[in-house]
């Protein structure tokens, strides 16, 4: 699916703050560290994109499902649910994404589980991608006091900071991404993993002598 690209968005309040407790020698050596020390895939999309949905039903859960126990050391997997773009509404800073609210507070259940639940976050984001409801969508949480977390983040000014700085990372490391499900490579878009995400992360050199990647 296309989707315009937007302005830069702002830096959230909770970014501005986080960056402003870390020493810039401390900062540069954390973003050294992300590009050189592992093989980094990312996916960019929207909780009620057709395509995205697709990829993450088809593709990014069962793939994580069934090999995330085998993930190298050097390995990671990410996804990142994005806004079209925000501002400032009576002093609160609000999203706004392309197929509307409901999507937004899709988003935000996304990455507010992705921060808070320690476990499987991958999986309840596949599990929220594709609803049309968000009272559906809390149905994805855990029962157990992390559900209650994730809730109170995407009701929250917490979970449109997160979003839109969600936002503000895919404007820096893919600038480009026009299409979703943008997924990118080590920073490079790599479409063919749209259809064949295995067999892209096991040419990785971080994944190709894992078990799961060895041929019979």
């Amino acid at each position: 699916m296309l989707m315009n690209l937007n302005k830069r968005p702002p830096i959230s309040l909770f970014l501005a703050i986080k960056m402003t407790k870390i020493p810039l020698i401390l900062l540069i050596f954390f973003s050294a560290s992300q590009i050189f020390a592992s093989d980094l895939v990312e996916v960019f999309g929207i909780s009620r994109c057709p395509d995205t949905s697709k990829f993450v039903k088809n593709q990014l859960v069962p793939f994580y499902e069934k090999f995330s126990s085998n993930f190298s050391k050097d390995f990671k997997l990410d996804f990142h649910a994005v806004p079209t773009g925000g501002s400032n509404v009576d002093g609160h800073y609000v999203n706004r994404c392309l197929h509307g609210k409901t999507e937004c507070d899709l988003n935000k259940l996304q990455m507010c589980a992705k921060k808070h639940v320690s476990g499987d976050w991958m999986k309840i984001i596949g599990c929220i991608q594709g609803l049309k409801s968000y009272n559906k969508a809390l149905e994805c949480l855990p029962e157990a006091e992390e559900g209650k977390i994730v809730k109170t983040c995407a009701e929250s000014d917490e979970g449109e900071y997160l979003l839109n700085d969600e936002n503000s990372y895919r404007f820096n490391v893919a600038p480009l991404s026009s299409w979703l499900p943008w997924i990118q490579v080590n920073g490079k878009r790599e479409p063919y993993a749209e259809h064949h995400l295995k067999d892209v992360v096991c040419s990785l050199e971080s994944m190709k002598n894992e078990e799961m990647c060895q041929k019979n």
